[in-house]
């Protein structure tokens, strides 16, 4: 099962809309538009169960990728060469203001505004981050300086660090704090709970999508400033003892709220089963 996050940004609860489901059918038409690369794809006709209406079409399209600066918990013995553009399907209305960022060695993307500055760490461990954000920003997730609550698109994964799986789920899934109280008993501090004033609901199996308001610090990063922070986070109950959870939040102007569903469709797309 599939919604589509986000479609509307900066409310008090989390509308969310409903793609495809079971017994959902669905017919549409493709053409290939005047500009190079870019299919559009038009809903025909669809039967859903909605909350919010749906994308009039989405195309697949040549994004350019920007490989961001990274560091390493361990240097690696090589750097691959990763392509540019490469092909995403995107809102076909967002296809030029969107663009893929990802780090050196290619382990995670990200979609966000184009002409973005933009960083990424991959850790000894195996834990990876990638953030981008406006130029002229200073890198949220720099050490050492104050946290950034601007304009920003994170994503991570916590690898096998059993620390940084409960401090991201334990929020947000019942079953990640049911079993972080039994692997850390006597350290309630390694399983927080749920934080005031941040809602979320079940987008799919082991998957939560959340909203942290403005001026609500929460599970997003970028949260508790004057923009909304919009993520979906993963928990796969049957792996989580040997793999990662997946993070990434949007925090960007209402104004720009369909930008964000691209950008956290996209990545559950990507990562949603991981």
């Amino acid at each position: 099962m599939r919604r589509s996050i986000f479609t509307s940004m900066g409310l008090g609860a989390l509308p969310l809309l409903l793609v495809a489901c079971g017994g959902a059918t669905s017919s549409s038409t493709t053409t290939t538009g005047a500009k190079p690369g870019v299919t559009t794809t038009t809903a025909a006709a669809r039967t859903t169960t909605t909350f919010a209406p749906a994308a009039a079409s989405t195309a697949s399209a040549e994004l350019p990728q920007v490989v961001c600066p990274t560091t390493y918990g361990i240097q690696p013995t090589s750097t691959p060469s990763l392509p540019s553009p490469v092909v995403q399907s995107v809102p076909s209305n967002l296809v030029d203001q969107i663009a893929v960022y990802t780090d050196a060695q290619g382990r995670m993307q990200i979609l966000a505004p184009t002409g973005w500055a933009c960083s990424a760490t991959i850790g000894a461990d195996g834990t990876s981050e990638i953030a981008a954000y406006p130029q002229g920003q200073p890198d949220p997730t720099a050490s050492g300086t104050t946290p950034d609550t601007g304009e920003q698109v994170v994503g991570g994964q916590t690898s096998a660090c059993a620390g940084c799986l409960y401090a991201q789920t334990t929020p947000l899934f019942t079953a990640a704090a049911s079993r972080c109280a039994v692997d850390y008993a006597g350290t309630p501090s390694a399983c927080p709970g749920p934080y005031a004033g941040e809602s979320s609901d079940a987008i799919g199996d082991g998957i939560v999508g959340f909203l942290d308001p403005p001026g609500v610090k929460g599970s997003g990063a970028g949260s508790g400033g004057v923009y909304p922070a919009n993520g979906v986070v993963t928990y796969h109950l049957a792996t989580a003892a040997n793999d990662s959870s997946y993070i990434e939040t949007c925090t960007l102007p209402n104004s720009q709220h369909s930008l964000c569903t691209a950008a956290l469709d996209n990545f559950v797309g990507a990562y949603g089963t991981r």
